[in-house]
Order: structure tokens, then C-alpha cells, then sequence
């Protein structure tokens, strides 16, 4: 199975990647316009695990990697910022540590809301919940 730990931007995202049953790992930087990152979750084989941290502007992201017949996790952010030993911050070092979180069942997931309901207008995650309020 294929475990990625992604830290997630608007525009690109770095991944780390663990494909559980040979060993072999790898990174790589994902840009979102060229359409790459969308070509590099297509080639993967179904039910592959993504973690990633909570955040805004990645809702079409999840759906798109749970058309592609892949699980998503997402992660409460200060909960794994708070689990790093090293502090210095870098993107390849959070994908890398998402990933290590997730493989080794660290990775505390807040939830992922699915169907109709699930607009980044009327969701949010707080802690390690997410809650639905209403607009208007």
C-alpha cells in the first residue's frame, strides 16, 4: 500500500511517500496548475493513504483523491506540529513527518466530512473535531 504524507499548499504540495510493502520511499514537489499532482494520484494503484494537516483551499483536493478511489486523512496542525522533535520548518521536513505520523499510527485524524454538506463554506475544523455552522 502506498502511505503519502502531503503538506498541503495552494498552489503546489510536497509529498513524502512510503510504499509499505517494498520499503521504497521518495519526495517530490507537486504543482497544482500543470495538472501534476493530479497525473501523479492517477497512476497510483486505488487505496493508497494520504495524511495531511488541515487547511483551507484543499477542499477539490480531497475530493479528487476520493474519486481516484484513495482514503484521506486530515490532521489537526498544532497536534503535529506539536509531535516534531526537530522545530526548524521546512516543506519537505513536514511531509516527511506527516508521513512518519500516519505509518506509524501517530497521526490523530480530526475527520474528513463527505457528501453535499461538505463546502469548505460551512465546515471548519477546530481540535480534533469538525463542526458544521451555519451561514447567514
Amino acid at each position: 500500500m502506498m502511505i503519502i504524507g502531503c503538506d498541503f499548499h495552494p498552489s503546489w504540495q510536497q509529498i513524502a511517500w512510503l510504499e509499505s510493502e517494498t520499503g521504497e520511499t521518495g519526495e517530490q514537489k507537486l504543482v497544482h496548475g500543470s495538472g501534476e499532482a493530479k497525473q501523479f494520484y492517477q497512476q497510483l494503484a486505488a487505496g493508497a493513504l494520504i495524511g495531511m494537516e488541515a487547511t483551507g483551499n484543499s477542499q477539490w483536493f480531497m475530493e479528487m483523491v476520493e474519486d481516484l478511489g484513495h482514503t484521506i486523512w486530515i490532521g489537526d496542525a498544532a497536534q503535529i506540529r506539536a509531535s516534531y522533535v526537530r522545530k526548524q520548518k521546512t516543506d519537505k521536513r513536514d511531509a516527511g513527518h506527516i508521513l512518519k505520523l500516519v505509518w506509524r499510527d501517530g497521526f490523530r485524524v480530526c475527520g474528513v466530512p463527505t457528501g453535499s454538506s461538505a463546502t469548505c463554506d460551512n465546515w471548519c475544523c477546530i481540535g480534533t473535531s469538525w463542526w458544521r455552522f451555519a451561514r447567514g
